[in-house]
């Protein structure tokens, strides 16, 4: 038993590079696709505000757009959740936020989680 349990802790002690064999290629470098089928590359965060035709500022409900006559967007903005499991786990939610005059706002939100059948909030 003495002498499993030593070949076994040697083994999990050795390294894992020595056991592995070599590389394996398997594409050839004719396979690999022109520079001009590649997608053009993601704009950084900059270039895209710059080509923004809205500008964008920070209200009580997160990011708002400012309109034309220099006044920032007043819709209101929500969002919802659902959550499924196993064993009667259940979950859903629901919110929404209305920016008001002078930088206020007024949110409300509902949820609802089960636990194997027994309600929690």
């Amino acid at each position: 038993m003495r002498f499993i349990v030593s070949a076994l802790l040697a083994l999990a002690l050795l390294p894992g590079a020595a056991l592995a064999g070599e590389a394996i290629a398997t594409a050839s470098p004719s396979q690999n696709p022109p520079v001009a089928s590649l997608p053009p590359p993601l704009q950084t965060a900059a270039e895209a505000a710059a080509d923004d035709p809205q500008p964008v500022q920070i209200g009580p409900c997160g990011p708002q757009t400012i309109g034309a006559d220099g006044t920032p967007d007043r819709k209101p903005h929500g969002y919802v959740e659902a959550g499924v499991g196993t064993s009667g786990y259940r979950h859903i939610a629901a919110g929404v936020c209305k920016p008001l005059a002078n930088g206020g706002a007024v949110a409300v939100s509902v949820s609802d989680s089960q636990w194997q059948g027994r309600r929690g909030r």
